[in-house]
C-alpha cells in the first residue's frame, strides 16, 4: 500500500557534524544559559558568513568615516555598515562609532603590545567581547577578586584599532596624497588582509609623535567584490584629480595664466595612476591637431591617443582596471592610451586618424583648375577679339557678356595651396591649423607631371566691334561730306543759273543798242566784245 502522505520517508538517520552546531528548538519555559546564547549566535553566523564569503575581505556597505578636529582633539566618527574580515568574519557596526584619538591611541598601544611609533597604520574594525558591568564598590580591606556569584554582563562590540601599513619609512616625509597614492598602489592586486587577520580597514593614519598628522578617508578603504584594490586605487585618483581641477582653476582665475606645464607626476602630486581612470579634459586641449598639444610634459611616457564612444567608457575602464597600475615616476618609460569620450552621434573609429594626402585627387583637382584657367584665358581673348575697344552702347548692342579681367596668369600647385591654408587660418586666427591644413605646410607640394606654367595671353589687334564703330564713323563723316558737296553744288547752279539771266538782260539790251533784234546773237556779240573795251577819260 502506498504509504500516507502524512508517513514521513526517512532517507537516513540525521547525524550532527562534529563541532557543528545545532539550531536550538525553542520552547515556552526553556532555560536559556550562556552555551545556548553561544549556539544560536554561532548557528546565525554560520548561516550569514557563507553568502558573503564570495565577495573577499572589505567593506560590504556603509562604514564611511568622518572626522573632528585635529592632533589630540581628533574624534573620529564612523557610519554604521558592513564589512567581511579577512578570515571571513562578518564585521557589522548598527550604529555609529564615535572615538577620540587618546582613547584610539590607548587601544593600539594594547592591541600591539609596544609604543605608537611614528608611520603609517590602516585605520581598522574588529570585533570584541568587553564586559559592560560596572564593577561593584568594595569595601575597604576586603579582597580584590569579584564574587564567583556575580553576573558578568558581556557584550559583542565593534571596535577602532590601528594596524601599521604595508609601507616604506621614507614615504613618512611625503604629502598626503602621494602617500596614500603609494599604499593603494602597492595593494592594487591584493588588499593587506591576511587570512588571520579579523579587521577590516576603513582608513589610513599618519601618526607622528603619538599624535594624528592626517587622516586619509578614502585611502585604506578597500571593498569587498573583485578587483578591490584596484577599485581602491581609481576613486583615490578620482579624489585626486577632483582636487587638482579645483587648484588648477583657483590658480587660472587669480592670475589670468595657465598652471606651468610639468610632469604628469608633479602635476598631479601621484606616482601612480590605474590602469583606466577618467583624466580632466584640459590635460589634452588640442586633440586634433596633428601633433596633439598636452598641458603636461610626456617625460618618458610613451603615448597613444584614440576616439572612444561616451558610452562605453564606463564598460572600458571596468574592464582595463584590473591590469594593473601606471607609473609616472621618471624612467618608468610606460606606455599609455589616452582615450577621447566623443558623444555616440559624432563617433566614428578613424575619427582622430591623420587623413592620407590624396596626391592623385590633388593633382586632378589642379589639372582641372588649370583646365579652367586655360578655358578663361582663351574666353578672354576672344572677347577682346569681339568687343575689346567698343564703346559701352556698342558692347550692349552687340550684347557682349560682362568682362571680368583678373589679368593673373595660372596658378601653380603650391600657390592653390597656399591659397587654401590661408583661408584656413583666416577662419580661426592664432589657433594651430588642423589637419590635412597642417600637413600642407610641412610637407612640399610638387607640380604634377608633365606641367608646364601658362603664361596670360592678349588678343592683338583692334576688336571687330571697334573695327565695326570706326567704319560706321568714317561712313557717317564721307555722308557729311557729301552732303556738304551737294548744298555746294546747287549753290553754284544757283549761282550759275542767276549769271544766265544776267547775261541774257545785257544781251537784250546791246541787242537793242546796237539796232538788232533781241536774240539774233548781235547783243551776245557785243557782250563779248565787253571784256575787250578800254575805257579813257575824256577830254
Amino acid at each position: 500500500m502506498p504509504a500516507s502522505i502524512d508517513t514521513p520517508i526517512r532517507l537516513h538517520r540525521p547525524e550532527a557534524r562534529a563541532g557543528d552546531p545545532r539550531r536550538l528548538n525553542l520552547f515556552a519555559g526553556l532555560a536559556l544559559d550562556e552555551r545556548r546564547f553561544e549556539l544560536l549566535q554561532a548557528y546565525a553566523d554560520d548561516r550569514i558568513e557563507p553568502l558573503l564569503a564570495a565577495l573577499g575581505p572589505g567593506i560590504v556597505q556603509g562604514l564611511e568615516l568622518r572626522t573632528d578636529g585635529s592632533g589630540r582633539d581628533l574624534v573620529l566618527h564612523v557610519q554604521p555598515g558592513l564589512g567581511v574580515a579577512g578570515t571571513g568574519a562578518l564585521i557589522r557596526l548598527p550604529d555609529m562609532l564615535v572615538q577620540r584619538w587618546p582613547d584610539l591611541a590607548a587601544q593600539a598601544v594594547r592591541d600591539l603590545d609596544r609604543p605608537l611609533a611614528d608611520g603609517l597604520y590602516r585605520l581598522t574594525l574588529r570585533h570584541g567581547v568587553e564586559a559592560i558591568d560596572a564593577a561593584a564598590a568594595d569595601e575597604p580591606a576586603t579582597r580584590t577578586e569579584p564574587d564567583p556569584l556575580r553576573e558578568a554582563y558581556l557584550e559583542s562590540v565593534t571596535l577602532l584599532g590601528l594596524q601599521p601599513a604595508d609601507a616604506s619609512p621614507r614615504w613618512l616625509g611625503w604629502p598626503r596624497e602621494r602617500a596614500a597614492n603609494r599604499v593603494l598602489a602597492r595593494h592594487v592586486s591584493k588588499p593587506p588582509y591576511e587570512a588571520s587577520d579579523a579587521t577590516v580597514s576603513i582608513g589610513l593614519v599618519k601618526v607622528v609623535g603619538g599624535m594624528p598628522a592626517w587622516v586619509d578617508m578614502l585611502a585604506g578603504r578597500w571593498l569587498a567584490g573583485p578587483d578591490s584594490g584596484a577599485r581602491a586605487l581609481l576613486a583615490h585618483a578620482q579624489q585626486v584629480l577632483a582636487a587638482r581641477q579645483a587648484e588648477w582653476q583657483a590658480i587660472e582665475s587669480r592670475t589670468g595664466g595657465s598652471v606651468p606645464i610639468a610632469p604628469l607626476n608633479s602635476l598631479l602630486g601621484v606616482d601612480h595612476l590605474p590602469a583606466a581612470v577618467p583624466l580632466p579634459a584640459r590635460l589634452l586641449p588640442q586633440p586634433a591637431a596633428a601633433r596633439p598639444a598636452l598641458a603636461f610634459q610626456p617625460a618618458d611616457l610613451r603615448i597613444d591617443l584614440m576616439p572612444v564612444p561616451a558610452s562605453a567608457m564606463s564598460g572600458v575602464i571596468a574592464s582595463e582596471l584590473p591590469r594593473g597600475t601606471v607609473s609616472l615616476t621618471p624612467g618608468a618609460r610606460e606606455r599609455i592610451r589616452l582615450m577621447l569620450a566623443v558623444t555616440d552621434a559624432d563617433y566614428r573609429p578613424d575619427l582622430l586618424d591623420l587623413p592620407a594626402r590624396e596626391r592623385a585627387l590633388e593633382d586632378r583637382l589642379f589639372w582641372l583648375g588649370l583646365a579652367a584657367s586655360t578655358a578663361y584665358n582663351a574666353w578672354r581673348v576672344q572677347w577682346q577679339d569681339l568687343y575689346r575697344g567698343g564703346s559701352a552702347n556698342g558692347q550692349k548692342e552687340a550684347g557682349a557678356p560682362v568682362f571680368i579681367d583678373t589679368n593673373k596668369a595660372p596658378l601653380d600647385p603650391e600657390q592653390v595651396r597656399t591659397a587654401l591654408v590661408t583661408r584656413r587660418e583666416r577662419k580661426d586666427p592664432g589657433k594651430p591649423l588642423p589637419e590635412p591644413y597642417a600637413s600642407h605646410v610641412r610637407v612640399p607640394y610638387p607640380p604634377p607631371a608633365g606641367y608646364q606654367p601658362v603664361a596670360i595671353a592678349d588678343a592683338v589687334g583692334a576688336s571687330l566691334l571697334a573695327r565695326l564703330e570706326a567704319e560706321r564713323l568714317a561712313i557717317a563723316n564721307l555722308e557729311d561730306v557729301l552732303e556738304q558737296s551737294f548744298k555746294l553744288l546747287n549753290e553754284v547752279n544757283d549761282f550759275l543759273g542767276l549769271q544766265r539771266q544776267h547775261f541774257d538782260v545785257i544781251s537784250a539790251s546791246f541787242s537793242s543798242l546796237g539796232g538788232g533784234v533781241p536774240g539774233d546773237g548781235s547783243g551776245a556779240k557785243s557782250v563779248r566784245w565787253v571784256s575787250q573795251l578800254k575805257y579813257a577819260a575824256g577830254a
